[in-house]
């Protein structure tokens, strides 16, 4: 629909000047397209997903109060603090807040703490698989009830044993103040590192118990007092005779550790203790055991956090965009936790191994920082100066520069009988220019235009940082522990479905433009639709669809357009040639517009659902064209699928719910089916501008939304962009 009206616009912007006798009317006109607002902002889906929910929850709020009378006293207590409104519960699934909850206490009992929750958590589970709009009310109120008092048993086994200040009234209502239970989870991140530490059963030899006792009282640090509790109060890193296995371990990895920051405070440091004479008394001992364990302790946390700053970030990020987004799980990991796993498993190497992040290009981009900073270290390469467009065939001065230039990158390969100094723009540069445009995400067509100009002007050191930002990215993702990930990668304009982090099926997507962000954010899908309809935005409806109507009220008939008197498809109908449209200006009707299911809906045939606050999710799209794209942020937030059956079939190996061929019957028809999933699948959207790809060869990508550059602005520490 909106495709084709801008290609009305530009048809009559491109109309010979003689057919519009006034030049002021071209200008007026183009300045009134530039005016009409063709999408919908973020916010107005949310709106309407809050309207939608909206007279059920208003519902179930009545039914909790009225049956409040039978929860436990803590659920009780919570409910009235927040006036009885449903936190867990929408009108056909479990809320945004209900899958996170189910979640954090699923990584959790991965990772072996928390068992008491398993019962509970388990029960969750298959109500969520069964819960529908079609479910009773009265049910709906004991699943309320039911995963609040999993909310509170939560919070108080994660808060139990230590000096927290917080509780599960505290942290509900600052998580409903803030919209999301992230909030409240993130909060109690150190509490639940310290709930995930085990008994360390070691064999370490006690020096003494006057050294024992003096590391027992040594520090007055809360993570170092944990550390040694969880140690039996034994020394980790001096024995009997000097050094531990651990310390030298530890000395050895940072030492060649290829990418640690030589010239920083921890490994100078590293240096100095090493350099130092041995320790010999038990003082000396005991001064050195909390020496390398500060030494350890800050290098392990440059391994686990990395060098963004991400309070400074967030807080810019609200500043400069209005629907900008980036959501940050605090990692679940500590040195502390590490170190006593290492200790148990009998080996240092133990703790690096599990500080490094899972995802698969991790190694590979270590790989890729290490070529660029090598490059940029020996001089980078000389900034082109401005030239015209080039194609094959052509002559140009810039030929022999450009030559050179692509040489330095890997992408320019002699060709043999060549002369490197000739200035045409020969088969062996084509291939080349070729390879960089790949490499950078733009059509290879060997057009050297205003993109491929834009790609060739980034320094090597500002590659490098880019590069190093990607590591420290990586580093921040939810280390959960499924077999199966969905990775959107935004500036790539893909998603990736892994299995065990093999590549199970890869395709294009189209993100959000610039202005409606898509968000950067971990969730988990749990649900399918097939033949959705679209719930049409006020801003639509009020310049497109009533003005249309006013003309022609047979206008939502051929567009397929069905009016109602609420969000939900199975409200009441009304019939568009019983109102009178011209009474409604600006002003909206009391009514809302849906577009019913089929090839023809702005979803497709089919979306994925993962319930999250910003009401995003992936679908199909009528639109194909937009996929031959190499640039494809024009969507206002959710994520387009450029081969949606595709990526249901890869939901039927993965879960037995998802029939594939019953659900291509299915889809030959219009009629709306949900799926709920037996098994949620974790889906992370991500920001990643720079990486190597199963090849080993470096990708880059334009920074759409400029947050490279935000991240570098506001970093700890990051190198120098002049060098």
């Amino acid at each position: 629909m909106y495709i084709s009206r801008l290609f009305g616009y530009y048809y009559f912007l491109t109309l010979p000047r003689r057919i519009i006798m006034k030049r002021y009317l071209l200008f007026g006109f183009a300045l009134w397209c530039l005016w009409q607002p063709l999408y919908a902002s973020v916010e107005e889906y949310r709106q309407i997903d809050r309207e939608l929910n909206a007279p059920f929850e208003e519902k179930l709020r009545h039914a909790i109060a009225k049956r409040i009378e039978s929860a436990s006293n803590e659920v009780r207590a919570l409910y009235c603090q927040i006036d009885y409104h449903p936190v867990w519960v929408k009108y056909d699934a479990l809320s945004a807040n209900a899958m996170m909850l189910l979640g954090e206490i699923g990584d959790d009992l991965s990772h072996g703490a928390l068992k008491s929750l398993k019962p509970a958590y388990e029960k969750m589970l298959k109500e969520r698989e069964s819960l529908s709009s079609q479910t009773p009310l009265e049910r709906k109120v004991r699943i309320e009830f039911a995963m609040m008092q999993l909310y509170i048993d939560h919070i108080n086994a994660i808060v139990a044993g230590t000096d927290s200040e917080h509780t599960p009234q505290s942290l509900l209502k600052a998580a409903v103040d803030n919209r999301s239970l992230l909030y409240a989870y993130n909060a109690v991140a150190r509490e639940r590192i310290e709930k995930r530490i085990p008994s360390a059963e070691t064999n370490a030899t006690m020096i003494d118990t006057e050294t024992t006792e003096a590391l027992r009282k040594g520090s007055d640090k809360a993570r170092e007092r944990a550390l040694y509790r969880a140690l039996g109060y034994r020394p980790v890193w001096v024995n009997e005779t000097g050094l531990s296995a651990f310390a030298e371990t530890l000395f050895k990895q940072i030492e060649n550790d290829p990418i640690f920051d030589h010239d920083g405070p921890t490994y100078k440091r590293f240096q100095a203790l090493k350099s130092a004479p041995l320790p010999k008394n038990k003082a000396q001992k005991l001064d050195w055991e909390f020496e390398i364990n500060a030494l350890y302790r800050d290098y392990m946390g440059y391994l686990l956090y990395g060098a963004i700053d991400w309070k400074r970030f967030s807080n810019a990020l609200k500043k400069r965009y209005k629907h900008g987004v980036w959501d940050v799980h605090e990692v679940l990991l500590s040195p502390e936790l590490l170190l006593v796993e290492a200790v148990k498993a009998g080996s240092l190497d133990h703790a690096f191994k599990k500080a490094t992040p899972r995802f698969p290009a991790y190694k590979r981009l270590v790989a890729a920082l290490l070529k660029y900073k090598h490059i940029a270290e020996s001089g980078g390469w000389e900034k082109l100066p401005d030239f015209k467009d080039l194609k094959p065939g052509m002559q140009s001065n810039v030929v022999p520069l450009l030559r050179e230039r692509l040489r330095i990158e890997g992408d320019y390969v002699s060709c043999e009988g060549v002369d490197g100094n000739s200035t045409l723009y020969d088969a062996c540069l084509l291939d080349a220019v070729k390879r960089f445009q790949t490499r950078h995400g733009l059509n290879a067509e060997g057009y050297v235009g205003k993109k491929t100009r834009k790609a060739l002007s980034e320094t090597a050191r500002h590659k490098y940082v880019r590069l190093r930002l990607s590591i420290a990215r990586l580093k921040w993702l939810k280390r959960d522990t499924d077999r199966y990930h969905i990775v959107v990668n935004i500036p790539d304009y893909t998603v990736t479905v892994f299995d065990g982090w093999r590549v199970m099926e890869k395709m294009r997507v189209v993100v959000g433009r610039s202005g409606h962000e898509t968000p950067v954010f971990y969730n988990r899908v749990s649900r399918i639709v097939l033949n959705p309809y679209w719930r049409i935005p006020a801003s639509i409806v009020r310049n497109e669809t009533i003005p249309k109507l006013k003309r022609d009220p047979g206008y939502t008939k051929k567009r397929k357009i069905e009016i109602h008197t609420g969000y939900s498809e199975h409200s009441p109908e009304i019939n568009p040639y019983k109102v009178n449209w011209h009474k409604y200006g600006k002003r909206l009707p009391p009514y809302k517009f849906m577009q019913s299911p089929g090839e023809h809906n702005a979803l497709g045939k089919v979306k994925f659902l993962f319930p999250n606050r910003y009401a995003v999710y992936m679908h199909d799209t009528p639109e194909k064209a937009l996929f031959s794209r190499d640039i494809r942020a024009f969507s206002h937030g959710c994520v387009r699928l450029h081969r949606p059956y595709d990526m249901l079939e890869v939901f039927g190996k993965i879960d037995p719910k998802v029939d594939y061929d019953k659900a291509q019957e299915i889809l030959k028809t219009n009629k709306k089916h949900p799926i709920s999933l037996s098994r949620t699948v974790p889906i992370d959207i991500i920001y990643i501008s720079a990486w190597a790809d199963e090849n080993g060869t470096v990708q880059f990508r334009e920074d759409i939304y400029g947050y490279d550059a935000l991240h570098i602005e506001t970093a700890k520490w990051l190198p120098s962009l002049e060098g």
